[in-house]
């Protein structure tokens, strides 16, 4: 039990992108369509002439349904389907609720077609059986081997990223000065520091807390200033690097990068937690955060 519940806990990529949607509807659709088509399951070899445009509606209105599962609650429920929170478990409960929500779509028009041909239709119950015995297994069986396969995928190309960053480590680093300043927005409050002891940037709402390395410490500095305007007055200092929405790291205290299915994290050994890395990175952005 542990074990399943540690694989349901893991990070899982949620892909918010309407193409995917779109796509993934469609061939489920089209899956579904086919598989009834072909193999006549649930005496469908019965509707003889009826079986094309029963078939036809049914893969249709699956298509629809799906769209609409993935599509909706993710409007609604943003937090829920963030893709930082996205697990494997919150994966296969939206695809529990989706194909209980598309079996009763598809009960429906199934009902309606079939009593106006005066064919027999199953009851709610049998029909939802039925439409989770057919769909759940292979989804599952999908689930597992996409995570599997984009997880070896992270891991490899983080692995690629350290070997090449380890040989950059290699060489002289050269120490420099300088200082920076950064203002509040009413221009009326600073935080003046060595851009060596600026450890990483974060955002809070209209503020920015700047984390500064004091001796063996970490101290931290509020400044009522968007992270946007802090990224452009440090943008001229090739080690500070804004790295996902809500961060900015200096790369110099950066050791290691990791990956997993939902992306990429950064570690430090003086920072107390794990950095998140944006999707948009490249895989040469990635290269320049270790030094």
């Amino acid at each position: 039990m542990k074990k399943i519940l540690d694989w349901l806990s893991i990070p899982y990529y949620f892909n918010s992108s309407n193409k995917f949607k779109i796509t993934i509807s469609f061939y489920i659709g089209l899956f579904v369509f086919i598989f009834l088509y072909l193999f006549k399951p649930f005496n469908l070899i019965s509707l003889e002439g009826l079986l094309l445009k029963y078939t036809s509606a049914i893969g249709l209105i699956t298509f629809f349904g799906v769209f609409f599962v993935l599509y909706i609650p993710a409007l609604i429920f943003k937090t829920y389907f963030n893709e930082d929170n996205w697990t494997i478990g919150r994966n296969l409960l939206l695809i529990i609720v989706g194909i209980f929500f598309n079996g009763i779509l598809i009960w429906y028009l199934s009902s309606n077609i079939k009593s106006s041909e005066n064919f027999e239709n199953l009851n709610l119950l049998t029909f939802l059986k039925y439409t989770y015995l057919v769909g759940t297994i292979p989804v599952v069986f999908f689930i597992f081997i996409n995570e599997k396969n984009v997880r070896e995928k992270r891991e490899r190309r983080a692995h690629d990223i350290n070997k090449y960053n380890k040989e950059k480590r290699e060489l002289e680093k050269k120490e420099l000065d300088l200082k920076a300043e950064i203002f509040s927005e009413n221009k009326k409050e600073s935080i003046s520091f060595n851009i060596n002891d600026l450890v990483y940037i974060t955002s809070q709402g209209n503020y920015a807390s700047l984390f500064l390395r004091k001796e063996k410490e970490i101290k931290e500095k509020i400044l009522r200033v968007t992270l946007n305007k802090v990224e452009e007055k440090l943008k001229i200092y090739p080690n500070i690097i804004r790295c996902h929405k809500s961060y900015i790291i200096n790369a110099n205290f950066i050791i290691d990068i990791k990956g997993n299915a939902r992306g990429y994290i950064l570690k430090s050994d003086i920072i107390p937690m794990d950095i998140p890395v944006s999707r948009s990175f490249s895989k040469q952005s990635l290269q320049k955060l270790l030094k």
